[in-house]
């Protein structure tokens, strides 16, 4: 009996089956419903379309320009695949957060049609299908399109960097194959993840609250204090970090001071701004005005749902105008720092050997041979319009200033407290510098001045120490006089081509001008004593400029070349000596720069529309909200003006935060972007803050035609329901 029953149980359970299996949907009607939902969300899917093609396009580029034959042939080829393919590889990483929140957008919208499907008989696994179908149509959609864009775009791009370093260009278009393929396997990884995050918002929700979506009531919100005061305290510690760095920077400080700043952020637009609507609340004489009450009680609620967004959009906003300030004041000091760096079409800084030092400074034996080749280089350029020719020999050491006063008495050695740089080195009253002597000849002739010195002064000329002192002391205890003070620096090759170093580690420099070089540093006994304890050299240098061609510079550069070669000595590695040519040189610098600059144009086009992207979002889905609001309060009594002036009223506050506090944020971090000047051996900076106030300007328009346009949007939605 109870056998049969079991039998006919299991008959039961058969059919059934059978039937709800007769009944579910095939995979056409899924495909047909996501086609469905997703013409009908139009308004929502176009953008998120957008945002992934952008996304997709943008890896592809960089892909491309990586494996670029024509990159690799500019200048900067060292280092221009590398940038591009980590800028690549960093736009792919920044995809799955800002995808994730666009498709958080969409899912959200979605859930009151979701759960009607529900309702109406649609079980979870229905759903699962048809949200499976419109990732994949997204996917296929958005791939398809940001592959044509890219690759369309691609060779627009390679003629952009090629045309911004002033090369020959190459029309030949061609498709990367492996980027694309590269992309595809990204982006279907990270649709797969959307694919499942979605899944999951649908599967912890009922029916009901599926069918309730958004629209659910919200607790008010919680004013609390220490939030508040953490926020604060966290962007104090960031911009102190900021503000205190010095060369070298260390990826901890960097690290530190942008957690800092992205935590204090976030905090601040969550807590403090709700902290602050109410403190304006309490004030009755300001909350209790029409438009106020409105602007303030509804920023309260906005605060707390959609600080995060706003502190997203603050922090894009100080990254792309830090990101641009640095690649344009590169860009833009680039010209200038090669020429200090190289001031002569092509010339060579000798280091004289200790042992010839004597014999060369009394009677030049030890360069004389080269002098003679040099000169036969330049003959058939001497008498040309605009040649330039210059010789001059100095002195470059290390030096301690003791309370404002050098003291050339002190060894270095001993000022070597850490294995630190320069910075790392002081202690106390006690400063590093590096000092350049050389004679007044040949300083009046480099700087085109005509100063007179007597034979116990000197002049001392430096752009960034001040020196408190009216006189300095030798090796053997002489005083001698500082005469005058000056910024005017000579020009001399070989001072700055040492001075890389010295500009990356931060090392301030000063020059000094004496009535006779080799005596004023003491003869061949202070030689011995200054090479021991300062780490001195002595050096010559020449230099030549001509109004030729560029082969004609690049002859007498292969001439001097080949006569510093015969010099005793050049075969060691230790040997400081160098021989340039300007533009092979500046051509390097100028193709750096030039990518900088392009990559970071690319960089911050996209972080924008990131930006409008996230702003277009947040208003439709605020709008939609405040529909039904706003005509509740047309039928209590407000105006439609009243209404309006509300609303222009809270989205400005709202808007204008983000662009105000990066602001902020820009000036405090802005000594980070100095110091990566100063790596970047540009220190310059002037040229700096007058770059960074124009980057701030231009963003400022461009955020405010961002913020107009997608205002648009929040008051077509509102006005819908106003208006009937």
């Amino acid at each position: 009996m109870k056998k049969g029953q079991e039998e006919s149980r299991r008959d039961l359970k058969k059919s059934e089956k059978s039937r709800d299996k007769d009944q579910r949907p095939g995979r056409s009607i899924y495909f047909r419903l996501a086609w469905t939902g997703i013409r009908k969300n139009r308004q929502l899917y176009y953008p998120y379309f957008v945002a992934g093609m952008a996304m997709v396009m943008v890896f592809y580029i960089f892909r491309f320009l990586g494996a670029s034959e024509v990159v690799g042939s500019l200048p900067g080829r060292e280092v221009l695949p590398v940038l591009f393919d980590v800028g690549g590889w960093g736009i792919g990483v920044f995809s799955v957060p800002f995808l994730f929140y666009t498709s958080a957008g969409l899912i959200k919208s979605r859930k009151k049609e979701l759960g009607l499907y529900n309702i109406l008989g649609m079980n979870k696994g229905n759903l699962f299908h048809i949200l499976f179908w419109e990732t994949v149509i997204s996917y296929v959609i958005v791939l398809a399109g940001g592959l044509f864009l890219g690759v369309a775009f691609s060779k627009v791009a390679e003629l952009g960097l090629v045309n911004i370093m002033d090369k020959q260009v190459n029309y030949r278009i061609y498709i990367d194959g492996k980027s694309a393929l590269t992309a595809a396997v990204l982006f279907v990884v990270i649709y797969f993840l959307i694919l499942i995050n979605s899944l999951y918002q649908i599967k912890k929700n009922n029916p009901i609250e599926l069918l309730r979506g958004g629209s659910m009531g919200e607790q008010p919100p919680q004013s609390r204090k220490i939030p508040v005061i953490i926020s604060f305290l966290f962007l104090a510690a960031a911009y102190g970090i900021a503000i205190k760095m010095r060369n070298p920077i260390g990826a901890g400080e960097v690290a530190a001071a942008g957690v800092l700043l992205i935590a204090g952020t976030f905090l601040l637009f969550i807590c403090a701004s709700i902290f602050l609507c109410r403190i304006l609340q309490n004030n009755k004489k300001y909350y209790y005005k029409t438009s106020h009450f409105v602007t303030v009680s509804t920023m309260s609620f906005r605060m707390k749902r959609n600080g995060a967004s706003l502190a997203a959009i603050c922090i894009l906003v100080t990254l792309i105008l830090a990101i641009l300030s640095f690649a344009v004041a590169f860009y833009s000091g680039s010209i200038g720092t090669v020429n200090d760096h190289y001031p002569y079409d092509a010339g060579v800084s000798v280091e004289i050997p200790a042992e010839n030092v004597p014999e060369e400074m009394t009677a030049g034996s030890y360069t004389k041979e080269l002098r003679a080749d040099l000169e036969n280089a330049a003959e058939r350029y001497k008498n040309k319009k605009g040649t330039e020719i210059s010789e001059d020999y100095s002195a470059n050491f290390m030096a301690v200033m003791e309370n404002g006063c050098l003291d050339l008495r002190l060894d270095m050695r001993d000022t070597w407290y850490t294995p630190g740089y320069f910075t790392g080195w002081e202690q106390g009253s006690q400063k590093i510098v590096y000092i350049h002597v050389l004679s007044l000849d040949d300083y009046n002739r480099l700087c085109g001045t005509s100063y007179t010195l007597a034979q116990n002064e000197t002049l001392l000329a430096s752009k960034d120490v001040k020196y408190d002192s009216d006189h300095m002391w030798l090796y053997d205890g002489k005083e001698v006089k500082i005469k005058e003070q000056t910024r005017k620096i000579p020009i001399m090759a070989g001072v700055r081509l040492d001075g890389i170093a010295l500009d990356v580690y931060d090392c301030d420099e000063i020059y000094l001008a004496v009535p006779d070089l080799y005596s004023f540093m003491g003869g061949k006994e202070g030689a011995a004593r200054y090479e021991e304890a300062n780490y001195m050299a002595y050096h010559w240098e020449y230099g030549v400029n001509i109004d030729g061609t560029d082969q004609e510079k690049q002859d007498i550069y292969e001439k001097i070349n080949t006569a510093v070669e015969k010099l005793p000595g050049q075969s060691d590695d230790s040997s400081d000596t160098v021989c340039y040519l300007k533009a092979e040189r500046g051509e390097r610098f100028y193709g750096l720069a030039g990518g900088l600059l392009f990559l970071a144009i690319i960089m911050n086009v996209l972080f924008i529309f990131v930006t409008a992207l996230i702003m277009y979002y947040k208003q439709i889905s605020e709008g939609y909200e405040d529909q039904a609001r706003f005509t509740i309060m047309q039928k209590i009594g407000m105006t439609k003006t009243e209404i309006k002036k509300s609303i222009r009223s809270q989205m400005l506050t709202v808007f204008s935060l983000p662009l105000l506090v990066a602001g902020v944020h820009f000036v405090f971090t802005s000594n980070i972007i100095y110091i990566l000047l100063n790596y970047s051996v540009i220190d310059n900076r002037p040229l700096l803050n007058r770059v960074m106030l124009v980057c701030y300007l231009v963003f400022a328009v461009i955020y405010s035609a961002v913020y107009a346009l997608t205002s648009r949007t929040y008051y077509k939605i509102v006005n819908r329901t106003s208006a009937s």
